[in-house]
């Protein structure tokens, strides 16, 4: 079998839900060296952007049905990734902190006629629970949305232009990307990622968490990929999309097991509890 060794990594998805996502195809009129591709896979909702001919950024998300917490839990789990995300084959945490980790993964993926794609990553994932990213770090959102980040109920500057665009080339490739499903007014709870070194030229992203009903979390994600010079974006775009769909489902399918095992353990204590009353 053939090795190809470069980019690769986490992933995403998208349900239908009631409330107000940001629609995926709000943008500006005047969109330089940016063609968007919006892709729909069985219950999973994927947008591909080109933001210049050799980079892409990628957005979706997915609706689990657990509260945030039992998402966030799964995505902290630096040390068990592997388990959880199916493209990683190899994943370490490094270091650890309060709020921050330096994990180690390993992706690979067929791309075609037995040909394998994989990668090496060293990223530094750091947490914003109470409020997100703040601005200031992040891409701007799109006309209109409100980001409720660290300086509240206002709208993020980010890399707004003076013509209204939502980004630019320089603003991509140095920014974290704004999650464009998330719903304006509900507080969101991010972790970033970034690369340190590895298979990229850049790589750098942002999971997003917001509780959107007692048992319901809208989980998003955006992500700037940048493979090395020697690698065509294009080539491995639609693979990288294909993965992004498998792990969101992956995440969102442990994340569910999880809390039926947690509510079934809650059941089993109150039984036991009202036997001994």
């Amino acid at each position: 079998m053939n090795v190809l060794r470069c980019s690769q990594q986490a992933g995403f998805s998208g349900r239908t839900m009631e409330g107000s996502l940001v629609p995926w195809r709000q943008r500006r009129a005047a969109q330089r060296v940016t063609a968007t591709k919006v892709q729909a896979i069985s219950d999973v909702r994927i947008e591909v952007e080109k933001t210049s001919w050799t980079s892409r950024r990628i957005f979706a998300s997915v609706v689990v049905a657990t509260p945030k917490n039992t998402v966030w839990s799964a995505l902290t789990d630096y040390d068990n990734l592997g388990s959880i995300v199916p493209s990683i084959v190899e994943n370490r945490c490094l270091e650890r902190t309060a709020n921050s980790a330096l994990v180690y993964q390993v992706g690979a993926q067929d791309v075609a006629l037995g040909v394998k794609f994989s990668a090496a990553v060293s990223l530094r994932c750091t947490e914003f629970p109470n409020g997100g990213v703040p601005s200031t770090l992040l891409t701007a959102p799109p006309p209109g949305l409100v980001s409720r980040g660290s300086g509240g109920d206002s709208p993020d500057s980010g890399s707004c232009s003076s013509d209204g665009n939502n980004w630019d080339v320089a603003a991509a490739e140095t920014l974290f990307p704004y999650p464009l499903t998330s719903v304006a007014g509900v507080l969101p709870s991010d972790i970033s990622f970034e690369l340190v070194e590895g298979d990229f030229q850049g790589f750098r992203g942002v999971w997003r968490l917001q509780q959107i009903g007692e048992s319901s979390t809208l989980l998003s994600y955006a992500v700037y990929v940048k493979p090395q010079a020697w690698l065509p974006v294009a080539l491995i775009q639609s693979r990288i999309s294909s993965e992004v769909v498998r792990n969101l489902k992956a995440l969102r399918q442990y994340a569910e097991a999880q809390y039926a095992r947690e509510l079934q353990l809650q059941q089993q204590q109150q039984q036991q509890l009202g036997a001994v009353h």
